[in-house]
């Protein structure tokens, strides 16, 4: 374990790093977290019973450096990875960088003065993906898509259209009250696949003041050999959303968010079925088509969120699941 018994305040920053067979990548992460210019932090390491040198790095890292904590454990899968970092945190706030991606020197120190400065429950940046295998490079900023404006106080419920972006759950800093007081916890599904889906949601519906700022800050890289690459896990988006269906009902949100959390599948189970091969499709349609017949019952199927055309598509799945099938919709 990691020695902390020289740090005798919480930190300002309680990092998460899950790491699972990441020595390929690992040096590089770490490096970048503890070299920030904001150094009031905590680094909590999880590895998730790794079978490379993922270890190894991370008692190297914590050797030199006294604010890595390393919790080794068997192999659990994300979702429980990330709730033992949850548990462990000691932060004001909390943040989480994916072991296979690295991060600009200032990203924490930028994060921190903005939600300090605003009061906010949650503050995140702008991100650049970067493409394993082309070598490509992305910079991503959704405000262009006129879902978000950068620099502004918001209230998520308020501005529905960021429930729609993908999660990038490490670009961000999180009040550890927001997430303790309300009991957002990670889904402890097998494996590595969708987690932050849920995550992302509970997060948008308990977030009072939120913001975005205009700062490319954080690298992600796309990893062909990530879980969620995986076609082997074909219902593990279908958990996710049931999780995101049982949370909003508990939250009394169901029926403010049914057309949104509709729309939300629609895209996750679309994006799903693309990938799978034909056989795993025929399992995948079975249950797209249970769950749309049931979106169509509750009345979420809006013209305000729904287009003609995706309206027609979801009933085709729901009613007639093996004409799209055979006709190779998308």
């Amino acid at each position: 374990m990691g020695n902390t018994s020289d740090i005798e305040k919480n930190p300002a920053i309680s990092i998460l790093v899950p790491c699972c067979n990441v020595e390929k990548y690992l040096d590089q992460c770490l490096e970048s977290i503890v070299t920030q210019t904001f150094d009031d932090l905590e680094i909590i390491c999880i590895n998730d019973g790794s079978k490379d040198g993922t270890l190894g790095i991370i008692q190297k890292f914590a050797e030199r450096d006294s604010r890595i904590v390393v919790i080794d454990k068997p192999n659990s899968g994300y979702g429980a990875s990330m709730n033992m970092g949850l548990d462990r945190a000691r932060g004001k706030y909390v943040g989480i960088v994916e072991s296979d991606d690295y991060i600009e020197k200032n990203m924490f120190q930028r994060l921190y003065e903005t939600a300090e400065k605003y009061n906010l429950d949650y503050v995140r940046c702008l991100f650049k993906t970067i493409n394993e295998v082309t070598g490509e490079s992305e910079f991503v900023n959704f405000e262009d898509c006129g879902l978000y404006r950068c620099g502004e106080v918001f209230k998520p419920l308020e501005q529905k259209c960021i429930f729609y972006i993908q999660p990038s759950i490490w670009a961000g800093l999180y009040s550890r009250d927001l997430l303790d007081n309300n009991g957002i916890r990670f889904l402890e599904t097998p494996g590595a696949s969708y987690q932050d889906t849920a995550f992302a949601f509970k997060v948008y519906c308990m977030t009072q003041r939120m913001m975005v700022i205009r700062e490319y800050l954080h690298n992600y890289r796309i990893n062909p050999n990530s879980s969620v690459s995986s076609t082997g896990k074909v219902f593990c988006v279908c958990e996710e959303e049931a999780e995101i269906r049982r949370f909003a009902d508990s939250h009394g949100l169901s029926k403010k968010l049914g057309p949104v959390m509709a729309m939300r599948a629609f895209g996750s189970y679309k994006w799903n079925y693309k990938r799978l091969a034909y056989k795993q499709k025929r399992e995948f349609i079975r249950q797209w088509s249970k769950e749309a017949k049931q979106w169509f019952a509750n009345g979420e199927m809006t013209k305000d969120v729904f287009s003609s055309g995706r309206r027609f598509r979801l009933w085709m799945v729901a009613h007639c699941p093996w004409v799209y099938y055979f006709s190779k919709q998308v």
